[in-house]
């Protein structure tokens, strides 16, 4: 672990489960350990995102990691990304040392979105079939395992009975977790046309007239208006694309996903005091 930056300890005790935790996390909200690769000669990279507060994303998983964080960025329900967050560092009776899990992803979502992944619904199904909510919503914290379906993790008993404990250890927190795997979860056909449109242009700056157009041109909320409209009253052509897409990203409109984006595609507003305008002491433009 690197010692260049602080970290914070939280203690958990939880006597129900004979188990003592503690979350590690950066003060500064970054990631809480350094990316090493080992031996295996696989790409890493990284994926800047407007949700992660412009901060550079590293994935070591080119099939797995590095799509998830293109659908979350993406995704109306995801307020805010956050990649290895923290370290949940477990003491367990009759273990002589302590367990260590590093989650992959600490997500801000909607509630009822974090329902539908609970109710087994597939991370990239659950996104299609979101609509905005506008009644008593709110958001909780939904922390994400991603895996590869060959992850040799898959079948190792011990390490799902770590994912089982941490889940347990969060769910006394008020945290959901979940365990997302590329194929079941990631991968969708007919979301992948839309993703990668919009996440070619997710950091387009806007300004506060874009912003008046959009709200002119859409119709009261709850109902849907068109992409088409959204693109010519942005200015048309690429630039509409390009501003629309930002606007999307930042939760100020809704772009319906399941579409690839037509012409026709519903475009929804989203309440404005829940817009990601996150980037501190910046404007959001």
């Amino acid at each position: 672990m690197a010692k260049d930056y602080a970290v914070i300890k939280r203690e958990l005790e939880l006597e129900a489960l004979d188990t003592y935790a503690y979350i590690h996390y950066r003060r500064d909200g970054g990631p809480i350990y350094d990316l090493v690769t080992g031996r295996e000669p696989h790409p890493v990279g990284q994926t800047t995102c407007l949700k992660a507060g412009m901060r550079g994303l590293v994935w070591e998983s080119f099939r797995a990691e590095r799509p998830m964080f293109h659908l979350c960025e993406v995704a109306s329900p995801v307020h805010a990304i956050a990649a290895q967050p923290h370290i949940l560092e477990m003491k367990v009776t009759g273990e002589p040392k302590n367990w260590l899990y590093r989650p992959d992803l600490h997500l801000e979502v909607d509630a009822v979105f974090a329902d539908m992944i609970a109710n087994n619904i597939p991370f990239a199904q659950a996104v299609a079939d979101w609509r905005p909510n506008w009644g008593d919503n709110h958001k909780v914290a939904l922390i994400v395992e991603v895996k590869n379906d060959e992850d040799r993790r898959n079948n190792d008993s011990q390490y799902q009975l770590k994912l089982e404990l941490a889940k347990k250890v969060y769910e006394n927190i008020n945290w959901r977790f979940t365990t997302v795997v590329r194929s079941r979860d990631v991968e969708m056909p007919r979301l992948s046309t839309a993703v990668d449109g919009i996440m070619f242009d997710h950091d387009v700056s806007i300004t506060p007239g874009d912003i008046d157009l959009v709200r002119n041109v859409l119709p009261p909320r709850p109902y849907a208006g068109r992409l088409d409209d959204v693109i010519r009253a942005l200015g048309g052509g690429a630039t509409g694309r390009g501003k629309a897409a930002s606007l999307h990203v930042r939760r100020i409109i809704s772009i319906d996903l399941t579409l690839g984006l037509d012409p026709d595609t519903p475009v929804r507003r989203l309440e404005d005091e829940l817009a990601n305008f996150e980037m501190e002491g910046r404007y959001p433009w």
